[in-house]
């Protein structure tokens, strides 16, 4: 399973541009073509059906107009619903267009609605007409009108699309705006693309032992968790450590008794870490400033989150590391270290947060973001399943025990992906999803994905 790139709207049309300087109407047919697959497999049956097309000014109308060109060649009717300030050259390729001024004209309630207002250049709020507020089955050119195409941010209305077809690669509101896009269809087109601008983060390598390794040649990982009030924050995050690579675990805490009983596996108190977890359920505790000291990678998560939102010479700590430090905040923890409660962007948020600590950020979220102020990492849960107690706690374990082994930005999206993947069976308790973690890695074998 690998990371998938992201492209940003400018890097797009600069790989467009000289294909379309060559042969702009052949490329624009092209991806009608692809739009139109997936429109007639949307539909079912084509011929009779009724199709509206959305139709802006731009290439977006006219990609959407050529595809219900090929959709007509099939016996679809075709209505066109002009939204930009001119009709694009492209409705001549429509032997009988309907114009119409509305998404409920009489006789003519649409089958499916073709979105071609605006493309991936666009920015700023749209306003919809309110009879395109109902919703009829829709397929969107590139990105979902009134969506941000990097961000995935609405500032007015927006169409919601059940499939978004776009051309080339992914761009990031493909991710963000999950709600919005729908299944999201890629499509080739024939351009070449430059590096990504980030990724949508898959699990391309995880440790797997091999003939000559033992217990520590993936790295021992050292916990630092739970408390007489939290005593399952520890055994959870100490089971998902031990799950997630079959390397030593280490557990220094107060709740050795429940740690022992839930996860025999596991030594107790000091010695060899090759990288720790530090917060889950462990409230305040001096074990932070020593372990921001030690030339180890470190999780920082939780109650140590909280201390170092609170505690500048702590962040100075953080900041002044050479070793890999990963902050794993939630929304709320996030704006306690940030100042900036419901930032709409969040992946510039982390960026920014990353680049002031020199550090990498593991945003959480429905799409969880991760971050170390240039390599961004996107991770489309695809459920919610992960809302649930504990769950954090669990996320720690795995991102320790990935860094104990390869501490890296790309591993830590990995480690994201690999607990999302453990939650998708819902619903979930968070001890439910660390008895998952071997089973998704199983299965990931079995099917070639890793």
């Amino acid at each position: 399973m690998r990371h998938i790139g992201l492209y940003t709207p400018d890097q797009i049309r600069a790989a467009e541009a000289p294909l379309i300087a060559r042969e702009g109407q052949v490329l624009m047919r092209r991806a009608a073509f692809a739009v139109a697959v997936e429109a007639a497999q949307l539909l079912g049956k084509v011929s009779g059906a009724r199709v509206l097309v959305l139709a802006g000014s731009g290439n977006n109308g006219g990609d959407a107009l050529f595809a219900a060109a090929e959709l007509e060649k099939r016996g679809a009717q075709i209505s066109v619903w002009q939204l930009g300030s001119r009709i694009h050259p492209a409705i001549r390729a429509i032997k009988y267009p309907r114009l119409v001024s509305s998404a409920s004209a009489p006789g003519h309630i649409p089958d499916l609605i073709i979105d071609g207002i605006l493309g991936i250049g666009a920015r700023g709020a749209l306003t919809l007409p309110g009879s395109l507020r109902a919703h009829a089955p829709t397929i969107a050119v590139d990105i979902p009108s009134g969506v941000d195409p990097m961000t995935g941010l609405v500032a007015g209305d927006a169409i919601k699309a059940d499939v978004t077809v776009t051309f080339g690669g992914l761009k990031p509101a493909h991710i963000l705006g999950w709600e919005y896009c729908g299944r999201v269809v890629v499509k080739d087109i024939g351009i070449t693309l430059p590096k990504p601008w980030g990724y949508s983060a898959g699990i391309p390598l995880w440790p797997e032992p091999g003939p000559h390794d033992h217990k520590y040649t993936q790295g021992v990982l050292g916990v630092y968790a739970g408390s007489v009030q939290y005593p399952g924050a520890a055994v959870l995050c100490v089971q998902a450590a031990a799950r997630a690579t079959s390397s030593m675990v280490r557990y220094v805490g107060p709740c050795t008794r429940e740690v022992i009983a839930a996860q025999p596996e596991v030594v107790i108190g000091q010695g060899r870490m090759d990288a720790a977890v530090i917060g889950p359920g462990l409230g305040p505790s001096a074990e932070l400033a020593r372990l921001l000291k030690e030339d180890i990678p470190l999780v920082i998560d939780a109650d140590a989150l909280t201390q170092l939102s609170q505690d500048a010479w702590l962040r100075q700590l953080v900041k002044d590391r050479q070793a890999l430090t990963v902050l794993t905040p939630h929304a709320g923890e996030f704006a306690s270290l940030t100042g900036a409660a419901g930032a709409p962007d969040r992946v510039a948020g982390a960026q920014e947060l990353a680049r002031q600590l020199r550090c990498v950020v593991l945003l959480k979220g429905r799409v969880t973001v991760v971050t170390d102020g240039q390599q961004v990492y996107l991770v489309e849960a695809g459920a919610s399943w992960a809302a649930t107690p504990g769950s954090g706690d669990v996320l720690a374990g795995v991102v320790g025990k990935a860094i104990a082994w390869r501490p890296e930005v790309g591993v830590v999206a990995s480690a994201s992906r690999l607990h999302a993947l453990a939650c998708a069976r819902g619903p979930v308790v968070a001890g439910d999803i660390a008895r998952a973690l071997p089973g998704v890695r199983t299965r990931m074998l079995k099917h070639g994905l890793a």
